[in-house]
């Protein structure tokens, strides 16, 4: 809106120019496939290989490759991947309900590691209290006037007012004001308001009560709080007659005083939903709501204490049990169950409980359905730019992975080559060729590489032979670093490998590459491998290379990104030249960087906006409709140079 004027002068407005695009990630890569260890079908985010190690295990499982896949990632300059175990085992569930009469699920406990034990796995939940019931729990101190108020200052008889903090609501007599204190000198109290009635000297003065909705109060214990016990997050139910209310505390302030031990002034989440009367006649009470988790296998038993469902305290369920390495961990319902404190806290179970559902991994089971669930477990994560399942090279499973990421429109698939038997031709049933007739996209979400890479054992022993998958992913990732998503990844040697199964000539890749089947080479004797092809597989020959359709998904997914502030804004002239400059700036910075062809920026893109692609009727439903055009930069692919005999001599002379 526009500032409105009225007085001469001078006025200020400020106005903000569409966001800049920031460029989104392209190298996080996602690796599926059976591990000795972590998580099932849950996707972990890794940044190094030690982190992969301490999690999945520090060494393979027998005959078995994503372990092989995520070293081969690192070794090749990859930084950051996502890792999700397949698996055909279960784990051992208990989901543990709250105290309300409708037992709502309210904590998921689950064995730390899969399978079915001998011995079962059992909780108990015990309901505790480390304040006790009973206790004591407003600060009612007693006082009394020393002489009529002046004003608005109270003067209390000597060493009264120490028992009062700034801050206090304090009444006087019988008459019920309510009146908060806002400093205190000596044992002079001064009001933040006037006192309508009369008072003299001789009159009571005590802490008020407190009203419905009040959210802070005084807590006088007869001995000081262990430490931890009183904190933020502890849940206390404060009671006084047939009345009781439960609430989350959210800061707690250890007030001193002169003789006996410390008030404490607790401020609760929400108000209370019950009046407090501090009058000594009728005294309040307090009990905190902890409850204890005891975990057992046979004779052995850990039992977790003064635990907590809320995030706040130290003592937090989650934060307690699964760092600790014991049989269980848990988490917490989210959202929780629409129930009031202390119901929503867990019940006791009455004893042990084993846990239920838990099935021993069978690899040798491991069916094509697996690993398409552990595949789908990733539509979550948004940062993923390249798959790879390198432990299921099945014509479903790979079909699978291309059509997620078809579907997703953000990521690419990087597809192994079969592993053939000794001496199989390259050609003709079985073949690498054959593989390849199944794996079309007809935009180009996946490229096949050929043939497997001969790499160090993880154990004694003679190299070994492993899908190159993961190795590309981190090849990708280095490329993407060093020189641009808009660089083909090719032409690049691969650290970690000693050779590769098959050696295949000039003529052999020239009638796979036309294919798009990227070959890895090795181009003389004793030298390393070199990855030696960018295509993708796919139809539509706009989209042949590598780095051009994953160019394509680094900007598509930055301008999505980046507009989405326009999303509801005024659809006029202003937002449409506010969205043009927005994605120029951001082209021009991709076509300097050598993504876009074109001596000038003109001539690598144009972004279009106008009244033929948006005319009235597209306006009103809502829709603005944005053309950009984009020359992206091919890859050199095949060099020809043109040589032959010169007769010499020169056409040129010298004025």
């Amino acid at each position: 809106m526009a500032v409105q004027v009225s007085y001469p002068g001078v006025y200020i407005e400020e106005f903000t120019p569409g966001a800049p695009i920031q460029g989104v990630g392209t190298s996080t890569a996602a690796f599926i496939g059976p591990l000795a260890a972590g998580d099932l079908d849950e996707p972990t985010k890794v940044t190094s290989w030690d982190q992969f190690r301490s999690e999945f295990g520090a060494a393979p499982l027998p005959g078995l490759f994503t372990w092989y896949a995520a070293r081969g990632f690192f070794e090749n300059g990859g930084r950051i991947c996502y890792i999700v175990r397949a698996s055909n085992g279960a784990y051992g569930e208990l989901m543990l309900t709250d105290r309300s009469p409708a037992a709502n699920n309210v904590l998921h406990a689950r064995a730390r590691d899969p399978g079915n034990p001998a011995q079962a796995i059992n909780v108990e939940v015990t309901v505790v209290h480390q304040v006790p019931g009973g206790t004591t729990a407003l600060f009612q101190p007693a006082a009394t006037l020393a002489g009529p108020p002046v004003g608005r200052e109270l003067p209390l008889n000597a060493g009264e007012g120490a028992n009062f903090r700034p801050g206090d609501f304090v009444t006087v007599a019988a008459g019920g004001e309510r009146v908060q204190v806002v400093r205190i000198v000596g044992d002079t109290l001064r009001l933040g308001a006037d006192l309508s009635g009369a008072y003299a000297g001789g009159d009571a003065v005590r802490l008020a009560d407190a009203p419905a909705g009040e959210r802070t109060i005084r807590i006088a214990p007869a001995a000081a709080f262990l430490p931890g016990v009183l904190v933020s997050g502890t849940v206390l139910t404060v009671a006084q007659g047939p009345l009781s209310d439960s609430q989350a505390v959210e800061s707690v302030q250890m007030e001193p005083m002169p003789a006996g031990a410390p008030t404490y002034r607790v401020t609760f989440r929400e108000g209370l939903r019950i009046p407090l009367s501090l009058s000594n006649a009728n005294p309040a009470t307090i009990e905190s709501e902890e409850f204890a988790l005891a975990v057992s296998q046979g004779a052995s038993t850990t039992v977790y204490t003064n635990l907590s469902m809320d995030a706040a305290h130290p003592r937090y369920v989650a934060n307690v049990v699964n760092p600790s390495g014991g049989l269980v961990t848990v988490e917490v319902v989210d959202p929780p169950p629409p129930v009031a404190l202390p119901l929503s806290l867990p019940a006791a179970t009455g004893g042990p409980v084993a846990l239920a559902g838990g099935a021993d991994e069978d690899l040798a089971a491991l069916n094509d359905q697996d690993f398409i669930a552990a595949l789908e477990t990733l539509e979550e994560i948004d940062d993923v730019n390249l798959i790879a399942i390198p432990d299921r090279i099945t014509a479903p499973v790979q079909q699978e992975l291309i059509a997620h990421c078809e579907r997703m429109a953000e990521r690419f698939a990087v597809l192994d080559g079969l592993r053939p038997a000794p001496d199989q031709p390259l050609f003709g049933p079985g073949s690498i060729e054959d593989q390849r007739r199944g794996l079309d996209s007809s935009r180009g979400f996946a490229a096949l590489y050929y043939p497997w890479l001969r790499v160090a054992s993880a154990a004694a022993g003679p190299p070994i032979l492993v899908p190159p998958s993961g190795h590309v992913c981190g090849i990708i990732a280095r490329s993407d670093n060093s020189r641009g998503v808009h660089k083909a990844p090719a032409n690049e040697i691969v650290n970690g490998a000693m050779g590769v199964e098959r050696l295949l000539s000039d003529v052999d890749q020239g009638d796979l590459n036309l294919q798009g089947i990227n070959i890895i080479r090795v181009f003389q004797g004793g030298g390393r491998p070199v990855l030696f092809g960018a295509r993708t597989t796919a139809t539509d020959r706009n989209w042949q290379y590598v780095n051009i359709r994953r160019l394509f998904l680094f900007l598509e997914e930055s301008i999505e990104e980046g507009i989405r502030w326009a999303v509801f804004e005024p659809n006029n002239l202003a937002l449409w030249q506010k969205l043009k400059r927005t994605i120029t700036e951001f082209l021009a910075r991709q076509w300097r960087d050598g993504a876009l062809f074109g001596e000038k920026a003109e001539d690598a893109f144009y972004v279009r906006i106008d009244e033929a692609l948006n005319p009235f009727s597209e306006q009103a439903l809502g829709r603005l409709n944005i053309e950009i055009g984009i020359r992206p930069t091919y890859p050199a692919e095949f060099i020809i140079v043109r040589i032959g005999i010169w007769p010499g001599g020169s056409d040129a002379t010298e004025a």
